[in-house]
């Protein structure tokens, strides 16, 4: 390729107007990127490695959005082969994910929500009996189908009411069913909350608990295959192991469970992590941890206090806006309240609001400043009438002569002439005053008047005021 003005702004314009388009593999659009690269590179074209990574995540489409902000906000360093990395390994996870969603289906239990039980599951009239051809079907072992289109599983769930009794599908939060998995009683505590990852949705039996209540309908499908009706849903406010107040939204009310039911999906699908280390398990949001689960033979159960009565007056959504603002005022540097609003406003905060911010003490450390001396009014009209001193030191390394380490000076304000004295030690100032206010007074046949310094220790102590008691030189 020639080496032109022509081919270079070609070669920029491309890399710089690059998207991937609809349809188009993300190998492939990696492979066009590359090429762009080269080409350019052909041309002594020098494009910075950080400049690479960021066009090629500008370039990916609206469903790479977490990627892209993951590997920009999350990361010290980012360049071009962290970002091909991660994209081929979300490839990859994807493509599993999909083969495992053709050749099998989930365990779970079922909850209804009232409709219909002859209905078959959505979407299996529709699909095409061509491409399972190939597969074979896990419940009937016949090929032709999967387990989804089982005609046989069909007619047995539909001669039993609808609901199987060994495997079934997993639901979605927007299907009709609801999913619960089955606990021990290792803890007979009436108000432990047991964190979940098997649980679709929060649940207690305890109606007292609910600040909101609403009346619902709908069932919930037990491990003992009996059906527990959906009395209503609301919020319950609980006081966890930091000691703020928070709401737990969507709480179903089953009175016929026996447990209290977290769900960690549902928890996930709000922006927050789990993870468990050492019989603890930390639900965290950012950087705050709200959320502490300790475990108790196989379960988790969380370290927690129910708020009712009186004492639920306080706004739990307020006091956890004020620990978001509270966070993010520590993560950017401790800005201000009207600076953070304005990112808010244009979503800079990962869809967070803030709230009013606490007192800061750090901000208060951070930003007072020592007050500035006042202006000192004064005319000499001969020498000796004011005399400044001050001492310097200590010094790194002493002086070759006597080894002193620091100097001490005397200035005239009137003839601003300086005598400078050098002194081993700080204590030797008031040796090395009265020598200098000698020689002074006797050169010159005048008085020093008046002596100002910074208020050392070495002039302020008890020989420096006794002397100018006795000479009367205040």
């Amino acid at each position: 390729m020639k080496k032109s003005l022509t081919n270079r702004l070609r070669l920029k314009l491309r890399l710089y107007t690059l998207h991937m388009a609809e349809g188009t593999s993300i190998s492939d659009h990696i492979a066009e990127f590359t090429s762009i690269l080269n080409d350019l590179g052909k041309l002594d074209v020098k494009v910075e490695d950080e400049d690479q990574a960021l066009l090629l995540l500008c370039s990916l489409p609206t469903q790479y959005k977490s990627l892209r902000d993951m590997m920009i906000y999350g990361r010290e360093k980012i360049s071009l082969e962290d970002v091909k990395g991660n994209l081929q390994a979300k490839l990859h996870l994807d493509n599993e994910m999909t083969s495992v969603d053709k050749g099998s289906q989930g365990v779970g239990l079922v909850a209804e929500r009232g409709r219909s039980k002859d209905k078959t599951p959505t979407g299996s009239r529709s699909r095409s009996k061509s491409k399972h051809k190939n597969l074979t079907c896990n419940y009937c072992k016949k090929k032709g189908h999967i387990k989804t289109n089982c005609f046989i599983l069909q007619n047995k769930q539909k001669g039993r009411g609808g609901v199987a009794s060994e495997e079934v599908n997993v639901a979605k939060d927007d299907d009709t069913y609801d999913v619960l998995c089955v606990v021990d009683n290792c803890v007979n505590d009436e108000n432990a909350w047991i964190m979940d990852s098997g649980a679709s949705q929060h649940m207690t039996p305890n109606r007292d608990w609910f600040e909101t209540y609403e009346p619902s309908s709908g069932k919930v499908l037990m491990g003992n295959n009996q059906l527990c009706k959906v009395a209503g849903v609301g919020s319950v406010k609980i006081k966890f192991h930091d000691g703020k107040i928070r709401k737990l939204t969507g709480v179903r009310h089953i009175p016929d469970l026996s447990k209290n039911m977290i769900s960690l999906g549902s928890l996930e699908e709000k922006g927050c992590k789990f993870q468990s280390d050492g019989g603890v398990l930390r639900v965290s949001k950012g950087a705050l941890t709200i959320m502490r689960g300790k475990r108790v033979g196989n379960l988790y159960f969380l370290q927690e206090s129910i708020v009712t009565g009186s004492v639920s007056v306080a706004n739990s959504d307020s006091t956890s806006d004020v620990d978001v603002t509270k966070l993010w005022h520590m993560r950017l540097g401790h800005m201000s309240k009207r600076e953070m609003t304005i990112l808010s406003k244009r979503g800079l905060l990962c869809g967070q609001c803030t709230s009013s911010l606490e007192f800061c003490e750090h901000c208060v450390f951070d930003k007072q400043k020592r007050l500035s001396f006042s202006t000192a009014i004064h005319q000499t009209k001969e020498t000796l009438d004011y005399i400044y001193s001050d001492l310097w030191g200590p010094s790194r390394v002493p002086s070759k002569g006597n080894g002193s380490r620091y100097m001490l000076t005397f200035i005239d304000d009137f003839s601003r002439k300086v005598w400078a004295y050098f002194l081993k030690e700080k204590s030797e100032a008031f040796k090395v005053f009265k020598e200098c206010k000698t020689l002074l007074e006797n050169q010159t046949e005048k008085k020093i008047k008046r002596l100002r310094t910074d208020n050392g220790l070495q002039f302020c102590n008890h020989q420096f005021d006794e002397f100018c008691k006795v000479k009367r030189n205040y």
